[in-house]
């Protein structure tokens, strides 16, 4: 269903912008996302370099089918670590939806999607990974409906759907604290009574994990150790645990493999369920290519292969100014490459105390610095170029640069 002016906001992307705000330790104030690198391949290295650089990160981006020793014990302590240091877990490894513009092809009747969707579903929900039980971010590629038919997508409808029930089948539906004696003295339609949450999911709560629906109401397939209650520290607010959403890659608007009417309509997803869809993964240099709102003046422009398509979009009142979008971008490795040489990356001001901080924290100050360094270099090139446009369509674009580490 898409979401309209009434919808619920986005609890993950709200969540960032709130780190953003609150949380005095990210690097120059930016909700960076740390991608673990691949030479990450086990849990130890993993959880080191999460407990490391949680402080300092708003998103955690985790390859978790290269983990050799992945198991629930893995996903315990990452979630354990991002409710204490306050981040978002994100499966990266693998996209969903491989089959680009398969979904909505003409050629692709009713069946054929609904059967594509189901193994997409369980590519999210099933499996040794089991990504949609846990993280609250994954990726794939749009469903490429066109701009002004929506509502023939079944993709994204599906993984809302299964993120839902993998959200429910994984954490306990009753408070841990309610006694079989207080549930015996709970008339029946007071048990089973849906409590609406603020992301309109009847099934489950959004407070802290724990439902308030009978656990015959929602069938559990797996029971998990609930953790005790941890605050994030420095009054950082505690991460959304039964929030989930997509991250959709968005095509280059240089690149040839892809048509402007499926970068359209890739844009046209996003903003038609912006309840789920937290936002774009993007192909172009963080702070390169992309500033302010940018993404979607080019949405509209690079239409000049595809007029109709281009039409669609400026006109479509899915650009209405409601709900922000994300879009995150990677700060190019090639910035690291004077980290050890380089001494100012051992100044105070960057970090507290630096000579305190492991090297992955150093490391992630001084790429963003560096990033940030090309971004305003950049921006006064486009100023003095008279370069900058002027047409402000669609949502707000917030940034979130990505990070490789280590």
């Amino acid at each position: 269903m898409s979401v309209t002016d009434s919808s619920p906001d986005n609890e993950i992307l709200e969540y960032i912008q709130k780190l953003a705000e609150t949380k005095k330790a990210l690097p120059y104030g930016q909700p960076i996302c740390a991608l673990a690198s691949h030479t990450i391949t086990d849990t130890e290295s993993l959880v080191q370099l999460a407990e490391e650089v949680g402080p300092h990160i708003a998103i955690l981006q985790i390859q978790a089918h290269i983990i050799d020793d992945w198991s629930n014990h893995t996903i315990d302590q990452l979630t354990y670590l991002s409710k204490k240091h306050g981040f978002i877990l994100w499966e990266g490894s693998r996209v969903l939806n491989s089959l680009v513009n398969f979904m909505c092809r003409d050629s692709t009747n009713w069946e054929q999607r609904k059967v594509l969707a189901d193994v997409i579903k369980r590519n999210y929900t099933n499996g040794p990974v089991k990504v949609g039980r846990w993280a609250g971010m994954a990726t794939a590629w749009a469903p490429g409906a066109p701009v002004d038919k929506q509502e023939e997508d079944v993709l994204i409808p599906t993984l809302r759907k299964a993120a839902r029930e993998a959200v429910a089948s994984t954490y306990k539906t009753i408070q841990t604290e309610i006694s079989a004696a207080d549930n015996e003295d709970c008339p029946e339609g007071d048990a089973t009574e849906e409590i609406t949450t603020t992301n309109g999911w009847p099934e489950f709560s959004s407070n802290n994990g724990i439902s308030m629906r009978k656990s015959s109401t929602i069938s559990v397939t797996e029971t998990i150790t609930m953790q005790p209650h941890i605050q994030p520290e420095d009054g950082v607010p505690p991460p959304p645990f039964l929030a989930r959403g997509l991250v959709l890659s968005l095509p280059s608007a240089g690149g040839s493999a892809f048509t402007p009417e499926f970068r359209q309509s890739t844009i046209a997803a996003a903003c038609s369920n912006r309840d789920f869809v937290v936002g774009f993964l993007s192909s172009e240099p963080f702070f390169t290519e992309y500033h302010g709102n940018n993404v979607m003046e080019l949405a509209i422009l690079d239409g000049r292969q595809g007029a109709k398509g281009r039409n669609l979009l400026a006109s479509s009142h899915l650009l209405e100014k409601q709900n922000p979008l994300g879009l995150f971008s990677l700060i190019p490795p090639e910035l690291a490459a004077n980290f050890e040489s380089d001494p100012v990356h051992i100044l105070k001001g960057d970090v507290d105390s630096p000579e305190a901080q492991p090297e992955s924290v150093m490391k992630l100050y001084y790429i963003v610095r560096q990033a940030l360094r090309l971004r305003d270099a950049n921006r006064k090139d486009k100023e003095a170029n008279k370069e900058e446009t002027h047409i402000r369509s669609g949502p707000n674009i917030v940034h979130f640069p990505m990070v490789i580490l280590p």
